[in-house]
């Protein structure tokens, strides 16, 4: 399910939050779709569960995930999700935003930019 680099500049607690959230954002993890438990997830992997019990808390706090105690966690619905993925798109475009204003772009080019996009 999942494909982490051990090796590498980004912590695996990450690895893991950026690909659930593709696979949601994709479709190929639906509302209400359980998934695997931190266990078998750290088992699979070879990492320590409390990285994926990091992973997972995050998931579930941006909104991408819910957990039920004792039963698991579950792919949030489709709202849900589809406000944490907005949220998330924000928070890379404010990012963007904020390196190409330092690197020198201008206002009015950033706004030629996003025009283009929502042509």
């Amino acid at each position: 399910m999942f494909d982490i680099r051990l090796e590498g500049k980004q912590p695996i607690y990450e690895q893991i939050c950026e690909q659930v959230a593709a696979l949601i954002t994709t479709g190929a993890l639906e509302a209400g779709e359980r998934l695997p438990t931190v266990r078998e997830t750290a088992k699979s992997l070879g990492i320590n569960p409390n990285t994926v019990q990091k992973a997972y808390m995050m998931l579930e706090q941006r909104g991408f995930i819910y957990s039920v105690p004792a039963k698991g966690s579950y792919v949030s619905d489709s709202s849900s999700a589809a406000k944490a993925i907005i949220r998330r798109a924000e928070e890379a475009l404010k990012e963007a935003m904020i390196s190409a204003k330092k690197a020198g772009m201008q206002k009015n080019d950033a706004a030629q930019l996003v025009e283009a996009v929502w042509c």
